[in-house]
């Protein structure tokens, strides 16, 4: 009988979902293996990916060599936010799902230092080596508190073995709290977007917390308390990250009770609209774009801010 190897491959892409795994299937048992034996022996043999590598860095602040930071594998993930912007992980077909959250904070063993952003570390490319983005300033500032950072820990952590994989829910919120006062070092020297900072750190330990079963509204008021600062100061330049600041005020005292509060911010996204429409006169360039996509999504959420349900997950 003459085999449709066009019929097969249809077959095929609707049972398995993704073109480079038809291809493979193909390769290995040809067109005329196109039945459910030959796709379960198929499963067996293949095993979902790991979609996490790693990378060496050098602490900025002690110049510790060899700092491991876990990155994630592009298109791995299919990653949405949730309310609080917070990213939620899921696997792609042939990736597992990892809660990235959880490994993210990058964090030296020696003296503490940490963060989520590999930048601030420094690191070498094919060509050169690339300084840490944190200024001068604030790494001396950083070295003479290491002191400070090595009290956040408990005395039986031992830092050369709790960030490594499989990363606890424990050490994920050290690192995370690392990362806090390195940010504040950065806030008192007043750099860009260290409220902001501190504040999305804030969000990632609540999300932890809140996974395990435990209670967040500690360390969601440090949240808003960071967020007003960053809107108060204006430690934000650009003008989304602004605008995230508002939108998370309204969220975030939504889920604390604080209907009067939200509503505040909310009117904050009026008002900045109508001082940009006065701006566009002068400035045609300008638009509300940015100021009107998060107080659409502020909206979106005061309208079911009675709904019980709505921050269930957060």
């Amino acid at each position: 009988m003459t085999i449709d190897v066009l019929e097969v491959k249809r077959r095929l892409q609707l049972l398995l979902n993704d073109q480079s795994l038809v291809e493979e299937y193909l390769r290995q048992f040809g067109p005329s293996a196109g039945n459910q034996n030959a796709k379960s022996s198929y499963n067996l043999r293949r095993e979902d990916e790991d979609p996490i590598y790693e990378i060496k860095l050098t602490c900025p602040v002690c110049s510790k060599k060899g700092i491991i930071s876990y990155e994630l594998k592009s298109k791995s993930q299919t990653i949405v936010l949730n309310k609080f912007l917070v990213p939620i992980y899921t696997g792609r077909p042939g990736f597992k799902t990892v809660d990235y959250t959880l490994l993210a904070p990058i964090v030296c063993p020696q003296c503490l230092f940490a963060s989520p952003d590999k930048r601030d570390f420094a690191r070498i490319s094919e060509s050169d080596q690339i300084k840490s983005q944190i200024p001068d300033s604030v790494i001396t500032k950083l070295q003479e508190s290491t002191d400070k950072r090595k009290n956040l820990l408990k005395p039986e952590t031992d830092p050369m073995t709790c960030f490594k994989r499989p990363r606890s829910a424990a050490a994920a919120i050290d690192g995370y709290n690392l990362s806090l006062a390195r940010a504040k070092v950065e806030a008192w020297f007043n750099l860009p977007y260290a409220q902001f900072k501190m504040g999305a750190y804030c969000l990632r330990i609540a999300k932890i917390l809140k996974d395990g079963g435990h209670d967040n509204m500690e360390i969601l008021n440090n949240a808003i308390k960071f967020f007003e600062e960053a809107f108060r100061l204006s430690n934000c330049p650009l003008e989304e990250f602004e605008m995230q600041s508002v939108y998370l005020l309204v969220a975030l005292n939504l889920k604390i009770g604080d209907q009067k509060k939200a509503s505040s911010y909310l009117n904050v996204f009026n008002n900045l609209q109508s001082q940009r429409l006065l701006e566009m006169e002068e400035d045609p360039s300008l638009n509300c774009n940015t100021i009107n996509k998060w107080r659409d999504k502020a909206r979106y959420l005061w309208e079911d801010r009675d709904d019980p349900e709505l921050f269930k997950d957060e």
